[in-house]
């Protein structure tokens, strides 16, 4: 099943109901009470057995690890409103996306089914914390304090797209302000809370005078770039050339991108898994590794740009 229209769908969405948010009443960084839902893998369809898939060592597992494989399942949590790397159908039930796509590649290289816990953004490493899931996989990008708490793999990214591509949705009419992150100095970037462009935005603009906000959701961060309560959206450069496709010339991709190459072997995203889970993690690593090594993330990452409707970079 295609739906070739995902990204129009969710800005038409989030330009209508804007004026009733900005008039609500509520704080803009409220975080909803998490809305959680198992949803088996069966929801979308993904075949793996034409992708190579690496040798993988699984000496006497121990944790979480042996836990998957005595059962024969493995539970992602995820927050499905991030297209290409995770979405739902406008069914309500349909999960698919890029990291979706990894997801049951790792289950089929452990030879175990996946199911998928849908939840709130702020919710998913707390469902790994409290062994309510296995790993979590949203779009988490290395941080220093979620590496102090959480067991995190190797990056994995898309080399030739722009799954290795982050930068700022801004205005139209004001993209040829920013051309340099000193140009952001005392504005106002919007990011969604404990997201990868949360960590870009902290290392990369605030040392040099810009101010952040953090939101619990992507569509309030959309909202308050429309509304003008912030001057940039933080978020992967197809994302962004989508939205600004979309938005009748309203908006913009910046030219500016972060320098992914400061966070070496944890450059892109991340898979996490309970603090102490490092035999989980040294599994993730190796198929990681391949991954990386045989670009096979580009491929998932096309394969959702394509189902989504949305823009590459290239």
């Amino acid at each position: 099943m295609k739906h070739t229209n995902i990204a129009k769908f969710a800005l038409a969405a989030v330009m209508t109901i804007s004026a009733a948010a900005c008039s609500s009443g509520s704080p803009a960084d409220s975080t909803p009470e998490p809305e959680e839902k198992i949803v088996p893998i069966s929801a979308f369809e993904y075949d793996t057995s034409s992708i190579p898939k690496p040798e993988i060592t699984i000496e006497n597992p121990t944790g979480v690890l042996k836990k998957i494989l005595d059962d024969g399942v493995i539970i992602v949590a995820t927050a499905p409103d991030n297209p290409p790397y995770e979405w739902v159908y406008e069914d309500g039930q349909t999960l698919t996306g890029s990291e979706l796509y990894l997801a049951k590649y790792i289950a089929d290289i452990l030879g175990v089914e996946l199911r998928i816990e849908q939840m709130d953004f702020n919710a998913v490493l707390t469902s790994v914390d409290t062994g309510k899931t296995d790993l979590a996989m949203a779009g988490f990008g290395w941080k220093k304090d979620r590496d102090e708490n959480f067991q995190l793999s190797i990056g994995y990214h898309s080399s030739t797209s722009g799954a290795s591509c982050h930068s700022l949705l801004v205005p139209a009419d004001k993209v040829e302000d920013y051309k340099t992150f000193e140009d952001f100095a005392g504005k106002v970037v919007a990011a969604q809370a404990t997201s990868l462009q949360q960590m870009y935005v902290e290392d990369q603009l605030i040392p040099v005078g810009a101010q952040m906000e953090l939101v619990s959701g992507f569509d309030q961060a959309v909202l308050n770039l429309a509304s003008g309560k912030v001057d940039a959206l933080a978020t992967s450069c197809s994302v962004a050339l989508q939205y600004a496709d979309q938005s009748g010339g309203e908006l913009a991709k910046s030219y500016v991108e972060f320098d992914l190459s400061v966070y070496g072997a944890y450059e892109g995203t991340v898979v996490a898994a309970r603090k102490g889970e490092e035999d989980l993690i040294n599994v993730m690593n190796q198929i990681l590794t391949f991954v990386n090594d045989n670009a096979i993330y580009d491929i998932m990452y096309q394969q959702a740009l394509d189902e989504a409707g949305m823009i590459d970079v290239n």
